[in-house]
């Protein structure tokens, strides 16, 4: 239900403000340096991953340098441990103001939806939880009229590791540097 209310909204506001708007639209490619926060992992498995994001995303104008910029995508998180991989499809949504034609600056919310995770050779699942809530902020350059760089920090707000089965609990947040490169169309 959550999903397809976040599915629901998300193509409202694309075709709503699309309409009512100039609106522009692109899609982003880039690098994570991912970890997952938490006193619960042993220290040898907690290097960072390095995963990528791609995604689509479309901005509305709000006022003369406000806007809003939902975006959709893929983003492959966790530690660099294998038992510790997880990815997610993410629906982040940012409030985006633009100092100048060159610099911007955004911070938003954004969810996730976990679509893999690590399986042992047991089969034994990794234990992270379905959802993810995070706040991003970052900041962008615009390198032409259509090409983009941007660079942003991921502060996972939720307990991603599902701890039913786990003697004594365990919590775990995600946190991600992304740089990522995007062309608008």
């Amino acid at each position: 239900m959550k999903k397809t209310l976040l599915c629901v909204t998300f193509l409202f506001l694309t075709f709503y403000w699309g309409e009512a708007q100039e609106s522009t639209y692109g899609i982003r490619l880039g690098a994570n340096l991912s970890s997952i926060s938490s006193d619960d992992i042993p220290e040898n498995l907690e290097d960072n991953r390095f995963g990528i994001v791609v995604g689509f995303l479309a901005e509305f104008p709000i006022k003369e340098k406000l806007s809003l910029q939902p975006e959709f995508q893929y983003s492959s998180k966790g530690n660099d441990d294998e038992t510790l991989r997880v990815d997610y499809l993410q629906l982040p949504i940012f409030l985006k103001y633009n100092f100048s034609n060159l610099v911007n600056v955004h911070i938003g919310p954004q969810v996730g939806l976990k679509i893999w995770e690590w399986e042992d050779n047991a089969g034994i699942d990794a234990n992270f939880n379905t959802f993810d809530f995070s706040a991003v902020a970052g900041v962008g350059v615009n390198i032409t009229e259509n090409f983009f760089a941007d660079l942003r920090y991921d502060f996972g707000l939720s307990n991603i590791v599902d701890d039913e089965g786990i003697p004594g609990g365990a919590e775990g947040n995600n946190r991600t540097i992304q740089l990522s490169f995007g062309y608008k169309l």
